[in-house]
Formats: structure tokens, C-alpha cells, sequence
């Protein structure tokens, strides 16, 4: 998995939220720091991260460092839509609540923020121009207003806090429900409570507490005003809760509770392997209810398990049975959306949607995006809610490490394939791009719509049009570049609900005639490296020069493919525990030797393990690699590394872009254990300083005799047609017009 540096430490938070999470609540115990980044929006480029999706297309994402106050985690999401028709994605954070328009879903925009009490847990609600929200650190409920969340006046907040409701007992609230039917507010959990009644028919603005239900703990409730049949005019409530806040005769309990002053329990019914009854749907014709259980996977299932439960009769329901999509992530909350649709937010295996036209009870799994990238264990993290009833299509979910994803239903435009690869080196000249843009089966490619973009690090993207070449194939010629500079490009097609771009992301290259090595030493010795005397405190796995013996943190072998050492972290016995040598006390330090960074576009690489996600301390620790341009006295972070990769990972930086290029310059990589009970392991290889050559390059004179001229005209001309060969001088697979008009461009040189 990736992730970032974490904005808020866990201690402090675990502090503000351990005191009301129901017990031993498995989010506080899992939590991982938040992965952060730049906003994503479709038409701009690829996303950060590689998601597994099918029938869903992002539109957008919005990492959690791009919401007020940079918070630590997300949590809850509701929607809304103003009487103008834009549509607002309502996203709960760790901080507070955060409002964002995405009438345009391929481009949000945060509107507005309300800051609440620190808590991992957040609930977020709406009625008429209100917006409610409820943590487990108290202060009651928050009411916003949302009278001008389409304002464009810039001194005036769209969204303002209008007060907190603090009636109705215990400050702390799990989950919040508004029945808009019937104008009511419930406020579910909190500490060990029940439910609370409160009246939004007089004043939304000021919510009046009018009763309880506190028979058992209730985590969640979806309370329904039934239109018609034998319950015409009541309000039921179907309370996901339990004895021992849930944990006990855990189930479904359905209340009346139409008469506040005096509800009525009509039944409690629980299924078999239940562990944590944690929420419930209930089924547009008002049968069914679909109930996840919150621990069950794992435990009592192994795979994703969401119940069926008849609730024709509220005071005998029974259940009908269980499905699975043959997935092992923990289901969390689920919904029933447009088109009879089960949409569920399933932590580790994103939102995952179910045909209930198909079957009611067993429903195929018909689309998903994945919001975790690399596994769909039964644990705490990725998706916590989905909402999915904007008018315009448009459906969103929240996720407790990747903040705010905003969706389509729809199949990719193209499917690409780069038949000669892409290249990591261009030339300054100018170089071309050959690929493939597949259709969906039954769909068509409009032609000028295949499209490549080229965005020079820290420079303004060019788009330039692809050449069809027939069938699927087409050509796309980068433009002219400064030697040096660092570029990333990628291809997409241009479509009228925003550009689809190659799922495979975006290329880095380098705009360059060749490489010249500084540097490359594959760290088979410690030569003039230096190892500690900078005050190092580890009390064991310190840096040493070695072949690796491997462990559950370390790797069993170097990198480099004829070598056998390595920089590592220490060694323990052949066969030892995970903690027999690892870093442990403090931090160990190793130096690179003293290099010369001068030169155009001048870069240094190394490969990396680092591994910190183990041990009763997991992801405590991170691993800073710095670089001196004075020899060593002053230092500038390059990358502080948090990343859990269980393999070697290369990284390669541009020196210009962190310090000024000298002489006299070196790296330092400090491995730290910093956390009791943290398993750290680090090893480095293969350590690299090379420069871009910009010597101007002549591919034209194809007889190499220091000029281009008819001769190699006379080479060109006799492959023309054919493929590959020095004559293909733009190594696109074929000797055509391109290469004559690079051959005539450098005539005479």
C-alpha cells in the first residue's frame, strides 16, 4: 500500500476518541495515516494511485490534505442538492465537516468547512436548507446552514454553524437519521445510549428533543414513515444495536416509535454468525431489509457476507439468507439506489454494486471501484460510506485513508497498448509515441479525439492530437524540448463527460541525447561510505555492509542482479524472529561517499527497502533520506519514507530541484525505531549519479560520415517501408514519411 506522513499523530487522536468508540472498536485499532496528494480530476492527467474498477469511472478524488486544517482521517458522507439543482458532496473528517460542489463531478470544489470536536467518528445528515452532524466526542449536535452554499459572494461563508444541540443527555452521538417524511431527527449511540427524538417540524434551525428509546445500544438506525398497507402513517425504526454498546443479543430490533413519548418494540431478530448487527436497508418494496455485519468477516465468515431479512411482518421477521460476492473485505454501510440498486461501501474492496432486479435475495455483484490498492483484507481501512442518489447520476463515497471519490457509472473509453513501449528517454529533436486506443466492445473511437498530453515537471502541459494510423493504431510526436528537462506524458480520449486516460498512468522521461555516469556503485563493499558518528543512538541494527539474511522485514537478497551485498539494517541468525536485528534504541545513519552533482540536469538514484508495518507498533517510524550539498554539515530532506513496500523501490530526483548543484555533495539515509514494539528494517543498494547528455545528435547520418546528405538520403530511401533499422530514426516500427522530414530537418549538419 502507499502511504504519506501522517498530519495528526495517532496518540493524540486516540486519546480524543477512546473514551466513546464502542469497545474496542476495530477503526481506532486498524487506523493508518491518511494518504495524501493533489486533487485528481478527470481531463487532467492520471490519478496518484492505480484503482481495480469495473463499470465505474472516477471522476474525481480529493485526498484528505486538500480539506481544511490537513485532517487525519474521513469518515461519514451524505449529499445535497440545492433548490438550484447543483449538487454538494457532504464529506465528514476527522476535524470537522466539509462541503464540496460537484454539479461538474470531474471538477470539485470545496465550498466550505465547519470545524467540530476531534473524532474518528462522524455522522452528517440533511433536512431543508439544515445540515446535521454528530460525533463521539460530543458537544451534541452541530447545525450548519446551508441557506447559501450557492452563494458568490466571496465575504460571505456558504456554509455557517448555527448552533449545537446539547438537549437529550450525553454529549456524544454515533449516527444520525432524519425520517423526512415525518420531520424527525434520531440520533442513534453516543456512549452507550439508545435513541434520541427530536423535532425538526418547528424549527430545523433549533431541533426541540422530545423522547428516547434506550431498551439496548443502537449503532445505526433507518427509521421509515410507511405510505401505505397495514402500517400506513407509522413510524418504524429498524435499530441495528445490541446489549454491551452492540455487542450482546446483538440484531435487528424494529420500534415504533410514532408516538415519541411512548415507542413500541415489535420484535428483535438476530441471523446466524452474528457478531456486530452494525446497519440495515430497507428494500424499496418495503419486504426486505440488507444488514451488514461489521465483524463477522473473519470470524464467523470469510468472505464479504451481507443478510437478508423479511420484514413484511414487523413483528416476525425472519431471515431469508445470506449472499457474498466472494470477497474477504469487512462490509460496512450499504444503500439501495437508483435502478434497485445495493450499493455498498466495503472498507478494503470500495464500493461494490448489486442488481436486485436480478435476484433479492442473491444478486449478481454488477459493478465496483476499488478505493484500496493491493488487498481486500478483512481489516479497518479504505471506504466508510456511499451515497448515491444525485439526481444527475453522479454518486460519491468517503474513505477513511483516501478522503472524497466522486463517480460515474460507465466502461472505459479505450483500452491502450504501446506495442514498442514507452520510452524513458527523449530525444531534444523531437521523438514520437506509438499505441493503441481499443473501443469497449460494441463502441467507436471519434476521430481527432485520441489525444497525448506532455506536462514538463513544474512547466504547463501540452496537448497534442494522435495521428490514426488504422485499425487501432495511432502516433502521437512530442514537441521539441529543453535537454534536461524531466517530463511526464500520457494518452487519453477526449469524450464529452470529461477525458479518459490510460489507466496505467503517466510516463516520466527524460528529454536527452544519452547518460553519462558519475557514479555507479552497486554497493558490493562499504568503500568510502561512512556508517554512524553523527550521534547515533539505535542499540542494535546498525548499518552494515553484508548480503541480507532474509527475515518477514528484510530481504533475502540485494538488488543488484550480479551482486550479493548490500547496505542493510543488520543481520540476525539464518532463520531468526523479526525482531532479532532490527533497528531498535533510536536511529543509525549512513553516508554516502562525496560526489560531484554539477552538469545539466544532473540525477541521483537508489534503490530501497524499508519496512515498518509490523511488530505491536506498526507504521509508528519513518526512514528520512537527505542530501548536503557542503559535504555533509547542512542537510535537505529528499523523501521521508513511510512506505511499506515489502520490495526493492527505486528512486531517482533531479539534484537542481532540491539544492544547488557542487563538488561536494552526499547522501545521508537514517533509519529510526522511534516507537516501542516497532519493527524497522531498511536496506539500500545500487546507488547511482549519472547526467543527461546534451551533445546534439545527428540519428540522420545513417553512414556516420559527420554530415547528413544525399547518401543518407539514399540509405533511407532504399528502407523505406520496412521496419525498424537505423533508418527508423523515430523508432516507431516503420521507415516512412516522419523519418525523410527528421532527415531533411538536420540536411547539412
Amino acid at each position: 500500500m502507499k502511504t504519506r506522513p501522517l498530519s495528526l499523530s495517532l496518540a493524540a487522536l486516540a486519546v480524543g476518541v477512546a473514551a466513546f468508540a464502542h469497545v474496542d472498536d476495530p477503526k481506532a485499532r486498524d487506523l493508518l495515516p491518511p494518504v495524501n496528494g493533489p486533487v485528481f480530476r478527470a481531463g487532467e492527467g492520471s490519478p496518484a494511485e492505480t484503482f481495480d474498477a469495473n463499470g465505474i469511472l472516477l471522476k474525481s478524488w480529493i485526498p484528505l490534505s486538500n480539506f481544511s486544517g490537513g485532517p487525519s482521517s474521513g469518515n461519514d458522507c451524505w449529499g445535497y442538492v440545492s433548490p438550484s439543482g447543483r449538487e454538494y458532496a457532504i464529506m465528514g473528517l476527522s476535524n470537522g465537516t466539509s462541503f464540496v460542489e460537484i454539479t461538474n463531478p470531474a471538477n470539485p470544489v470545496i465550498v466550505g468547512h465547519v470545524t467540530g470536536p476531534t473524532s474518528l467518528w462522524r455522522c452528517v445528515k440533511t433536512f431543508g436548507q439544515y445540515c446535521y452532524a454528530g460525533s463521539e466526542a460530543g458537544t451534541g449536535i452541530q447545525v450548519m446552514s446551508l441557506a447559501n452554499i450557492d452563494g458568490t459572494n466571496a465575504s460571505q461563508p456558504r456554509v455557517s454553524f448555527v448552533r449545537d444541540i446539547t438537549t437529550g443527555g450525553a454529549g456524544a452521538t454515533h449516527t444520525l437519521w432524519v425520517d423526512a417524511a415525518s420531520g424527525y431527527l434520531y440520533r442513534a449511540g453516543g456512549g452507550s445510549n439508545g435513541l434520541r427524538f427530536y423535532d425538526l417540524n418547528a424549527d430545523p434551525s433549533n431541533p426541540a428533543y422530545v423522547g428516547l428509546w434506550s431498551s439496548v445500544y443502537v449503532h445505526e438506525v433507518q427509521v421509515f414513515t410507511y405510505p401505505s398497507g397495514p402500517y400506513a402513517g407509522r413510524q418504524i425504526a429498524f435499530c441495528c444495536g445490541g446489549a454491551n454498546t452492540g455487542n450482546t443479543n446483538t440484531g435487528v430490533y424494529v420500534v415504533d416509535v410514532t408516538n415519541k413519548a411512548a415507542p413500541v418494540q415489535l420484535s428483535y431478530t438476530t441471523y446466524p454468525g452474528a457478531r456486530y448487527c452494525h446497519q440495515s436497508w430497507l428494500s424499496n418494496d418495503l419486504q426486505r431489509i440488507y444488514i451488514n455485519d461489521e465483524l463477522d468477516e473473519g470470524a464467523t465468515t470469510n468472505v464479504t457476507s451481507t443478510i437478508v431479512m423479511n420484514v413484511a411482518n414487523l413483528s416476525a421477521p425472519f431471515v431469508e439468507g445470506a449472499f457474498n460476492n466472494g470477497n474477504s473485505a469487512v462490509g460496512h454501510n450499504l444503500y439501495i439506489g437508483p435502478g434497485n440498486r445495493l450499493f455498498e461501501a466495503n472498507y478494503r474492496s470500495g464500493v461494490r454494486v448489486f442488481d436486485l432486479n436480478a435476484s433479492a435475495t442473491n444478486p449478481p455483484e454488477t459493478a465496483f471501484f476499488d478505493t484500496w490498492p493491493g488487498d481486500d483484507l478483512p481489516q479497518f481501512n479504505g471506504l466508510w460510506n456511499v451515497w448515491p442518489w444525485f439526481p444527475s447520476g453522479t454518486f460519491i463515497g468517503s474513505d477513511l485513508n483516501r478522503g472524497l471519490f466522486v463517480w460515474r457509472f460507465g466502461f472505459p473509453a479505450a483500452t491502450f497498448g504501446y506495442p514498442n513501449g514507452r520510452p524513458t528517454v527523449l530525444a531534444p529533436t523531437g521523438s514520437s509515441l506509438t499505441f493503441t486506443a481499443v473501443p469497449p466492445p460494441g463502441g467507436s473511437i471519434s476521430p481527432g479525439t485520441v489525444k497525448m498530453r506532455v506536462t514538463p515537471v513544474g512547466g504547463t502541459p501540452r496537448v497534442v492530437t494522435a495521428q490514426a494510423l488504422g485499425g487501432d493504431g495511432y502516433r502521437a510526436a512530442f514537441p521539441a524540448l529543453e535537454c534536461g528537462l524531466t517530463v511526464n506524458y500520457g494518452v487519453f480520449v477526449q469524450t464529452t463527460d470529461g477525458n479518459y486516460e490510460d489507466p496505467a498512468g503517466e510516463q516520466a522521461a527524460i528529454v536527452a541525447s544519452g547518460t553519462q555516469n558519475v557514479v555507479d556503485d552497486a554497493c558490493e563493499s562499504l568503500g568510502a561510505w561512512l556508517i554512524g558518528g553523527l550521534g547515533d543512538t539505535a542499540t542494535s541494527g546498525q548499518w552494515i555492509n553484508a548480503d541480507p539474511v532474509a527475515t518477514a522485514a528484510q530481504p533475502e537478497d540485494d538488488r543488484t542482479p550480479t551482486g550479493t551485498r548490500c547496505f542493510v539494517t543488520g543481520n540476525g541468525p539464518v532463520g531468526g524472529n523479526i525482531g532479532a536485528a532490527d533497528v531498535d534504541g533510536g536511529f543509525t545513519s549512513l553516508r554516502t561517499p562525496i560526489f560531484d552533482g554539477r552538469g545539466a540536469g544532473t540525477q541521483v538514484s537508489y534503490w530501497r527497502w524499508y519496512s515498518n508495518n509490523q511488530g505491536s507498533a506498526p507504521n509508528a517510524d519513518s526512514m528520512p533520506i537527505s542530501i548536503s550539498n557542503d559535504g555533509g554539515t547542512t542537510w535537505v530532506q529528499l523523501e521521508d519514507v513511510t512506505e511499506n513496500a515489502g520490495a526493492w523501490v527505486q528512486k531517482t530526483f533531479r539534484i537542481a530541484d532540491v539544492v544547488t548543484p557542487t563538488a561536494t555533495m552526499r547522501l545521508r539515509f537514517d533509519a529510526r525505531d522511534l516507537a516501542a514494539g516497532s519493527i524497522v528494517e531498511a536496506a539500500i543498494d545500487d546507488f547511482r549519479v549519472f547526467r543527461y547528455d546534451c551533445t546534439p545528435v545527428r540519428p540522420a547520418d545513417l553512414n556516420q560520415d559527420g554530415v547528413v546528405d544525399g547518401t543518407d538520403l539514399g540509405i533511407l530511401l532504399g528502407a523505406w517501408g520496412t521496419a525498424g533499422g537505423s533508418a527508423d530514426l523515430n523508432q516507431d516500427g516503420i521507415v516512412d514519411g516522419i523519418d525523410l522530414g527528421q532527415l531533411l530537418a538536420e540536411w547539412g549538419a
